[in-house]
């Protein structure tokens, strides 16, 4: 990568810090799946194509962009991990920056998202990719690098072949230590987590502390219908009031992103140099934080009794264009 785009990716580093918090998880096995034939659907854009014609328009690849994926696993941070032992990607979120427009995009992708995911051996070695849930692939890895790059190449099949820069994943128990950084995050509760902790009772506002920042954001099976989709939206609760936050945080004191780095760097791996953050970071609180990305989809039972999300075609076909494409006359 050259310098340029080095630093226009130091950029994002607000926005990774952000989102590295969510890690958010769910326990459940995870298996080497069947083989499953692809589903039909609408034509994606193309990593390749300089030009799209859809409905009588016309979309070019957008200049300037830099695309993070910010992965949460349901494994607490570890110095190394045995092949297929290293958990799951339960959160995902895919952000891209537009420097030239200024602008910050984020797709929220759910875990049980049925795509083509690289198979991993219990040495390392690969296999052709497989239809299966997105979050497997993580854990087929060593933890590190190699389960980031499945990981990576999974959301990059999606989208089409759309390329993703660079990768941050965070173990759960980093959770807590960004919470603090920020303050507390104030929630009021829609559901019941007082099983978990008494003081976490429906209807109750709170400043989230320690643990409770995990317990509100990871939590499934016991809370409310337990679905990872009444998860998301209370991660996306949480995140919202969380950037806040940390960009007001960023703005007092230009120097906090590097101090919250350091803090968290013992929970994280990435390929996102540290002595990038410094200056690029105090340049990225002034780009504008666009709405949420959530590609519309059906959740169905798999044979296997896991839950397996089918994006709607249409609407993944959108949120490409969208992500990485403008209208052009």
């Amino acid at each position: 990568m050259n310098t340029k785009k080095q630093y226009r990716t130091a950029a994002a580093a607000l926005a990774v810090l952000v989102l590295a918090a969510l890690l958010l998880f769910a326990g459940g096995s995870w298996l080497e799946k069947r083989s499953r034939k692809p589903e039909t659907r609408t034509e994606l854009p193309q990593a390749e194509q300089e030009t799209v014609e859809l409905n009588g328009h016309t979309y070019k690849k957008r200049d300037g962009l830099t695309t993070i994926l910010v992965m949460g696993v349901d494994h607490e941070t570890q110095e190394s991990y045995a092949y297929r032992q290293a958990g799951q990607a339960d959160f995902l979120r895919l952000i891209v920056l537009d420097s030239n427009n200024k602008t910050v995009q984020q797709l929220q992708i759910d875990r049980d998202t049925i795509t083509p995911v690289t198979v991993l051996g219990v040495m390392g070695d690969r296999y052709e990719p497989v239809e299966q849930q997105i979050c497997v692939g993580y854990g087929f890895g060593d933890g590190r690098q190699t389960s980031c790059e499945v990981t990576v190449e999974a959301v990059e099949n999606l989208l089409g072949g759309q390329t993703v820069d660079q990768y941050l994943s965070m173990g759960l128990d980093g959770i807590s230590t960004l919470n603090d950084l920020a303050g507390g995050i104030t929630v009021t509760l829609e559901d019941d987590f007082s099983a978990i902790d008494p003081a976490m009772t429906k209807g109750t506002t709170l400043t989230l502390h320690g643990d409770q920042a995990e317990t509100f954001v990871r939590t499934r099976r016991s809370i409310g219908v337990g679905t990872n989709e009444a998860r998301m939206a209370r991660q996306e609760q949480y995140i919202q009031k969380l950037a806040t936050q940390l960009d007001a945080e960023v703005k007092q004191n230009q120097n906090f992103v590097l101090t919250a780095y350091d803090a968290m760097e013992p929970y994280l791996y990435t390929n996102i140099p540290r002595g990038q953050l410094a200056n690029e970071v105090w340049a990225a609180k002034d780009y504008e934080r666009m709405d949420t990305i959530k590609p519309e989809g059906t959740h169905e039972i798999g044979a296997d009794g896991f839950m397996e999300f089918y994006p709607d075609a249409a609407s993944l076909q959108q949120a490409v264009l969208q992500l990485f494409y403008e209208q052009v006359e």
